[in-house]
């Protein structure tokens, strides 16, 4: 299963329940809304860039990042 899709001008992204804790992953959707509005259900977040000079694959990958910071700290 893909982690990262495109869709509707906006980053779609799924998380494993056992592995992203929940909270964690609504914490950097907060830190992340100065750069896109987010949209979180289940287990999919869904990002969609508030400019267009954002690369919205490179923003899925960006968020995956900083949510595995917030874990490892």
């Amino acid at each position: 299963m893909k982690r990262i899709v495109i869709e509707n001008n906006a980053v779609v992204m799924t998380f494993n329940k056992n592995f992203y804790p929940k909270e964690l992953i609504e914490q950097s959707a907060l830190d992340f809304k100065e750069v896109c509005d987010c949209n979180f259900q289940d287990e999919k977040l869904a990002l969609k860039p508030k400019s267009n000079e954002i690369d919205i694959e490179l923003l899925g990958y960006e968020f995956y990042n900083y949510l595995l910071g917030l874990i490892k700290s």
